[in-house]
């Protein structure tokens, strides 16, 4: 059996839906048809993306193209917003499952390991988090976020550090992609082979090897030519492949044993081929059995202090199914504290006899409730960008129809206990449109009494932290190509802003650089080295060489194991573009400690009776 990285469970229910009534939810009731799904009509051809059941069996929701796409094309009119969670395991130590972990994607190859001291990882709600993956049929390319602050800034802005200033994370078709396809992301070969329970789901070449098998397997019957040994050989493929003892062998694996058909499939087509047919669903299909997911697009709030907004693609009427929002579990808010930094040995790290420091920027995203400690972390395109205004709010929460997604409302009966125990995501609300809402316009919601109450009372306690007007992000001074850098002399008198420091690509140390340099191709030359090889230096001297500016730098090498040393390598001669300007740990404006945190609050009558566990 095939699964998807969170191995989700999907259970149809096409007759059991929920009633959300206008009063409480201590008395919930199933009843067929109480919600009738999206009510407004949705040309086929107009919707480019849409969430629905995955092919995967077990994979809960998949995503998939609601029209062609070219190869290198966008899928997305923007790209998603990415949330670096920082040091979790040591803010909070213990023994205990925290699912983001199951979707979040690597802070190194994101540009963002330095926003923590240890530990860091990136939740990224769009593809990165509602795509599945198998590396077979990997259709979709995941590019690094952009960085920017919408203009604000820590010395006048009581928004900044409210929101995330990693955006734009672009996904686009990795080869040309047919409308039905599911669209899969690359969750690479080691997220599989380090989850071993999950079975040997085949990896990027394994349905080709598989393939090459059954020809061989073939061949080997045609050459015979006897019905006597064809039988036999039919006996040593159901003994060796079929019913084998080789329960690791990924190419194996990549048979589906119990489909009777698949060996006659075989006979014509390749083990890809139709694995991908099988991967396919009609725009019909998807019509019944999805949501669009494309209905809102990224662009810069018309409410300044909000960074980035949701905008309208099209026209949506009232009633409009707008997003589709599958939900991640945290059953304990507190396990989004931060604790001051310590020092010890000369190295710092989070204390929690210091008290606490902030929380998570991820529950800014989240959605809670006073008298609850659970908090339901959406994801999905767009949907974390949608604002708060409760004058001009034109969508609505509301739970899921299951039968459109991967929400199951016999959890709602449970506690969060019980909740705590499932290790998949099961639970998805709907933004519904309560007005008509036309293209281009921006998309709010009512996030609730609680949080204007302590939003208005943020502006009114703000002040600028000590030093703010000197700060500048790493960012801005790498976008001034024109900049001198300054050598370590030159820093005695100017410094830099106490929050970047100075970084050479190691990438430099390979002579081969030059070379590129001077054939016009060194951005690619950089591009085809490590993620981030960038290590701490110093400019010793700077000079005009043939009207470019060029520097000399010692690069600090750590040794790769305890018993190696220390090395120092000399950069002579190089461009700006061997260096880079870096955020310091913990000083980026997520990290303020007057950064505004509160969870979006879930409307009293949404809120199940079992899940009140805590007065706020």
């Amino acid at each position: 059996m095939l699964v998807d990285k969170q191995n989700r469970a999907y259970v149809a229910c096409a007759a059991c839906v929920l009633i959300v009534s206008q009063g409480t939810l201590a008395n919930e009731e199933y009843q067929v048809d109480a919600i009738s799904g999206e009510s407004v009509s949705l040309s086929l051809l107009e919707c480019g993306i849409w969430l629905a059941p995955s092919t995967i069996p077990g994979a809960g929701l998949g995503m998939y193209a609601g029209k062609d796409f070219k190869s290198n094309e966008n899928l997305q009119a923007s790209g998603d917003v990415t949330i670096p969670i920082v040091d979790m395991p040591h803010h909070q130590n213990g023994d205990w499952k925290f699912l983001w972990d199951e979707y979040t994607w690597n802070a190194v190859s994101l540009g963002m390991i330095h926003e923590g001291l240890i530990d860091v990882n990136v939740a990224s709600p769009g593809f990165g988090s509602a795509a599945n993956s198998f590396l077979p049929l990997v259709n979709v390319e995941e590019w690094n976020p952009e960085y920017g602050a919408c203009g604000l800034h820590r010395s006048r802005d009581p928004g900044a550090g409210a929101f995330s200033t990693y955006h734009n994370r672009i996904s686009t078709a990795k080869r040309d992609i047919a409308a039905g396809e599911e669209l899969f992301v690359d969750y690479g070969s080691n997220w599989f082979t380090s989850r071993g329970h999950l079975g040997p789901i085949p990896l990027y070449k394994d349905l080709d090897r598989a393939t090459h098998l059954f020809q061989q397997f073939k061949n080997l019957k045609t050459k015979l030519q006897s019905p006597t040994l064809n039988t036999l050989l039919t006996e040593v493929w159901n003994e060796f492949v079929s019913y084998s003892n080789y329960a690791d062998s990924r190419v194996i694996g990549a048979f589906h044993h119990h489909d009777e058909t698949e060996l006659r499939r075989l006979e014509n087509q390749t083990l890809t081929e139709i694995r991908l047919q099988d991967s396919s669903r009609s725009r019909e299909w998807l019509a019944l059995h999805g949501t669009c997911g494309d209905h809102i697009v990224a662009g810069v709030s018309t409410i300044r202090q909000a960074g980035r907004g949701a905008f309208a693609t099209r026209d949506l009427p009232v009633g409009t199914v707008v997003s589709h929002i599958p939900l991640i579990h945290v059953p304990d808010r507190k396990r989004f504290e931060m604790y001051n930094l310590g020092v010890e040995d000369g190295e710092k790290y989070p204390d929690k006899a210091l008290g606490i420091s902030g929380y998570q920027l991820l529950l800014n995203y989240c959605y809670g409730h006073a008298n609850s400690t659970l908090l339901l972390c959406p994801y999905g395109p767009m949907v974390n960008l949608v604002n708060h205004n409760r004058t001009l709010a034109n969508v609505a929460l509301r739970w899921a129809d299951p039968r459109r997604g991967n929400h199951m409302p016999a959890l709602l009966k449970g506690s969060i206990e019980e909740l705590e125990k499932d290790r998949t995501a099961k639970l998805a609300m709907e933004l519904v449109a309560t007005h008509d809402i036309q293209e281009g316009a921006e998309v709010f919601m009512d996030y609730g009494d609680d949080w204007e109450k302590a939003w208005h009372q943020h502006i009114k306690d703000w002040e600028a932290p000590l030093g703010s007007h000197a700060y500048i992000s790493a960012d801005d001074m790498n976008g001034d190509k024109e900049m001198h850098l300054r050598t370590e002399f030159e820093l005695l008198d100017k410094p830099y802003p106490p929050n970047l420091e100075l970084k050479c690509n190691e990438a430099f140390v390979d002579s081969a650089w030059e070379n590129a340099w001077n054939a016009g191709t060194l951005r690619t030359f950089l591009d085809s080295k490590k993620e981030d090889s960038f290590l701490p230096c110093e400019i010793l001297r700077s000079e005009w060489k043939k009207g470019k500016l060029l520097y000399t730098a010692v690069l600090h090498q750590k040794g790769v194991t305890d018993s190696a040393s220390d090395r120092n390598e000399l950069l002579e001669h190089v461009p700006q573009d061997a260096f880079q300007f870096r955020d310091k740990h913990y000083t980026t404006d997520m990290h303020q400690k007057n950064a505004f945190r509160h969870d979006i609050r879930i409307p009293d009558n949404m809120l199940p009776s079992v899940w009140m566990n805590r007065k706020e």
